[in-house]
């Protein structure tokens, strides 16, 4: 599907990029993952960062971020694990 933002994410996204330490603090729907997943991208791809590490409950790394990595088109080649499970699972 092709991400075509509302100017609140471009907004965020853009507060991301810009700040060591950010924190996205949106109502639920309003897209904090496509948001968050999409400056990780940014970073990823300009040499910025090497690695990301997400914390996320349960639910949201197990079925919601791996389901809009594939949702979103320009998202689509970013690298994934998701680590969850007992010690020998998560290896």
């Amino acid at each position: 599907m092709q991400y075509n933002p509302h100017e609140y994410q471009t907004w965020a996204t853009r507060f991301i990029l810009t700040h060591p330490v950010a924190a996205i603090f949106l109502q639920m729907g309003l897209g904090k993952s496509v948001i968050t997943l999409t400056a990780i991208r940014q970073l990823l791809s300009s040499g910025t960062v090497r690695k990301v590490l997400v914390i996320a409950p349960l639910r949201v790394a197990r079925d919601t971020w791996p389901e809009e990595i594939l949702k979103w088109d320009h998202l689509h080649d970013l690298p994934f694990s998701v680590a969850v499970g007992t010690p020998g699972e998560r290896l």
